[in-house]
């Protein structure tokens, strides 16, 4: 009997295993993330393919590309749709029904499944018009509202019992309450900035745009109501950012930030257009749609960081631009005192010269303006030697702040992993919590792993009842471990000052009779060096 029941145990065993990695929503570690976005990419593609194909011109051309582009689709959609078949029984919703698979059958998602790869299959087995396909094949962007039923339900659970407007900032903004709903909207966001970006882009390719044209007004007008919608969603729900402040000083203050400046001017021109465009040429506001591609910074962390380099070596940076501004302005009067009299065609004036100043400060040199007397010459050698360390003292006060600042981030968000590690069991199920919050702020499992080992090793010493005077002991007969220690010591004050109330302490060293002034001027120093946040 065992024997029996074997075959049939080790595929409810596989069949659990394939469905924790596939379609497991709970597994963390799972692709099941990774399975929604490339769902949602195909959908959207799908749609695209379907807008290029209704030109007659481009179709006719490019249809076996098409139609390989068409079965690879199908493909994927029936490979997903044999398979929630298969594990349907090991599936919460469907798993208590006495019969898993016609339950997903009959389902709103199996039905959705069914019809994205009906329509191919009945092409195949019927004649029908192509238009007629083209349309039934829209069909597929209802298995969107697959992924976003999955998000909602997992939404819903995290935001029981909050307001509205908490609601929608959780789907707009990053927090713990977003869940993966918050991270398809993010995706869907982003779809459009490019969409909208490459709209933008093609349209003013004449050849393309003769058969376009419809496609890209409708696109124009879909992206105004989806950045528009953002828009003022983001306007309501952002006092959630900061409770402190009134709602109307919140909204404010949103307005005209640099996000909420660049979500206006994503939508500004098509209002401008629509409000004015039968009494002024605003043909050129459609090249201002092209900011929307500055949108996408909001979506990754690089951008944040590059800002508060440059906010932070700006004093160096305005100096460095002083001098190449200074220069400009020099070089340019030469030139022109020296070349006037040889080319007043080129060096009619100075402004004239300053252009000529600077793509050779560059290192462009585009030779529409050369210099032909010697002097001229000779001031345009030196122009050219010195700008090509003078141009690179920028870009290397840049790129050393970009690298501090990216190590003073990662050694904060190292610091942090300590702190919350100390509070977790790595024998249990806290271990895979660890690794999935640290994988959250890009650290490689190597530096997770690094991590760990650091945790378990201060662990061991700090278990050791002598273990600070060993330390000691050492420090005193061997300098540098001495050393070491002390640079050891100096960065934990630097972590602690990057993620404690820095204010705080400041304050409490002030009151007299209570710090020492060693300990004032050591504070003082520390927060000198502290990383911005």
């Amino acid at each position: 009997m065992s024997a029996h029941h074997t075959p049939t145990m080790q595929a409810q065993s596989f069949r659990h295993k394939l469905y924790q990695l596939l379609l497991d929503e709970r597994n963390k570690s799972g692709k099941k993330s990774f399975i929604n976005r490339f769902t949602l990419l195909l959908i959207l593609l799908n749609l695209f393919v379907l807008l290029l194909e209704s030109a007659p011109v481009i179709y006719a051309q490019y249809r076996d590309l098409f139609f390989a582009f068409d079965v690879f689709s199908v493909g994927v959609f029936s490979l997903e749709y044999a398979l929630r078949l298969y594990l349907a029984p090991e599936d919460p919703e469907f798993a208590h029904k006495s019969s898993p698979r016609l339950a997903y059958l009959t389902s709103v998602v199996g039905v959705i499944d069914l019809l994205a790869i009906a329509p191919f299959f009945a092409g195949l087995l019927f004649a029908m018009d192509t238009r007629l396909l083209r349309v039934i094949r829209l069909l597929r962007i209802l298995k969107i509202s697959q992924i976003f039923i999955e998000g909602t339900r997992e939404f819903i659970q995290l935001n029981r019992g909050r307001t509205l407007r908490q609601k929608v900032h959780a789907l707009l903004f990053t927090s713990d309450y977003g869940g993966r709903l918050n991270q398809a909207i993010e995706f869907f966001l982003i779809f459009w900035i490019v969409v909208s970006v490459l709209s933008i882009v093609l349209e003013s390719v004449e050849s393309i745009n003769v058969h376009f044209s419809h496609h890209f007004a409708v696109l124009d007008v879909a992206s105004f109501v989806v950045f528009f919608i953002e828009y003022a969603l983001r306007i309501y729900s952002y006092p959630e950012e900061n409770v402190k402040q009134t709602s109307f000083m919140s909204r404010f203050n949103f307005i005209r930030s640099p996000s909420g400046l660049l979500d206006l001017m994503a939508i500004l021109p098509f209002m401008l257009e629509l409000i004015l465009g039968g009494t002024l040429d605003l043909r050129f506001l459609r090249i201002i749609r092209m900011v929307r591609l500055l949108k996408l910074g909001r979506y990754s962390s690089a951008s944040d960081t590059m800002f508060n380099v440059i906010k932070k070596e700006l004093p160096v940076l305005t100096a460095g631009m002083f001098m190449i501004v200074l220069l400009v302005f020099m070089m340019a009067a030469f030139g022109y005192l020296l070349e006037r009299d040889a080319q007043p065609d080129k060096f009619e004036n100075i402004p004239q010269s300053i252009y000529w100043a600077v793509i050779t400060l560059a290192s462009v040199g585009y030779g529409d303006i050369s210099p032909v007397t010697p002097g001229g010459r000779l001031i345009t050698v030196l122009l050219a030697l010195v700008g090509i360390g003078i141009f690179a003292i920028p870009a290397a006060i840049l790129a050393s702040g970009f690298t501090d600042q990216m190590r003073s981030r990662r050694d904060q968000i190292r610091h942090e992993l300590l702190v919350m590690a100390r509070d977790i069991d790595f024998a249990g199920e806290g271990h895979q919590e660890f690794v999935d919050y640290a994988k959250s702020h890009h650290l490689s499992m190597a530096e997770i792993n690094q991590i760990i080992e650091q945790i378990k090793d201060e662990l061991e010493e700090a278990e050791s009842p002598n273990a600070e005077l060993q330390s000691l002991v050492l420090a005193a007969g061997n300098p540098e471990f001495a050393l070491a220690q002390y640079r050891m010591l100096v960065a934990h004050l630097s972590q602690l000052a990057a993620i404690a109330d820095a204010g705080y302490i400041a304050r409490q060293l002030q009151v007299s009779g209570q710090s020492t002034e060693l300990e004032r001027t050591i504070w003082e120093h520390v927060e000198k060096t502290r990383p911005e946040s």
